[in-house]
């Protein structure tokens, strides 16, 4: 049916389920598996992470979308051109949900639906730019908080430096992200790690992000600092004046 790994023979028999079900609807169009089954990363406490492409707007409150299962079962419905409006994420926060296509297996695709979202996300990504606003805010965004992280380095209090150390790391991947032209991918761990090389500026950003992770929390802020003094430089653009009205201070005031 698939090629991803079933942690266990539950997984295997409710997806089979679900996907009985999806392939009996005529207004499913295609179904795609996504997250830690597709990935060949799942655990046997890992859910079933299920997305539906729908001939219509999915306002109807079908079965398959309501049923109680043995297992979680995280069913999100879209037509195609709804899907296909998420690829591109233009706001500051807003992550891409190409990235579920790209790293995908289909499971129902009778009309191709599934196959032309994924080439859709593959070429939507490789052209995506990052709008200036949301350089702007990241950049205006390092310029408010490294004075505040530098602070919290040289007073060396373990619990500030452990939150500051956690809180930052979700802000320095989008910022890498936006100034690499790349859309946000989700935050799931998984995802993330998968797409951490494509992280091609500054040179060595994936690697140095890697160590940020593996990092106690004094070194990651410290490494975190290096690495936001490397990619300021590219957040840079003509106009951008600093961060949208209400951006200031983020995560960390």
């Amino acid at each position: 049916m698939t090629t991803a790994a079933f942690p266990t023979p539950l997984h295997r028999t409710v997806l089979e389920v679900v996907l009985t079900e999806l392939r009996a609807d005529p207004d499913v169009r295609g179904v795609l598996l996504s997250g830690s089954l597709a990935r060949g990363t799942a655990r046997p406490d890992s859910d079933l992470d299920v997305l539906v492409v729908t001939a219509t707007d999915p306002v109807r409150q079908a079965p398959w979308r309501s049923r109680r299962r043995p297992l979680t079962v995280d069913l999100v419905p879209r037509t195609a051109a709804q899907w296909r409006s998420c690829f591109a994420p233009d706001r500051v926060g807003d992550e891409s949900w190409g990235y579920a296509f790209l790293d995908g297996v289909a499971l129902h695709d009778p009309d191709g639906a599934v196959a032309g979202l994924m080439a859709d996300a593959a070429t939507i990504h490789a052209g995506y730019r990052t709008p200036e606003p949301i350089k702007a805010h990241y950049a205006g965004f390092w310029a408010h908080l490294v004075p505040k992280m530098q602070a919290v380095r040289q007073r060396g209090d373990p619990v500030e430096t452990g939150w500051a150390a956690a809180v930052m790391t979700n802000e320095l991947i989008r910022t890498l992200c936006a100034a690499n032209d790349l859309p946000n991918p989700s935050l799931d761990v998984g995802a993330c790690q998968r797409h951490l090389d494509d992280l091609a500026s500054p040179a060595g950003a994936a690697d140095l992000m890697r160590a940020v992770l593996r990092a106690a929390p004094r070194d990651a802020l410290r490494l975190q600092l290096e690495l936001v003094g490397d990619v300021l430089p590219l957040l840079t653009a003509p106009g951008a004046t600093g961060p949208p009205p209400g951006a200031k201070g983020g995560a960390y005031r």
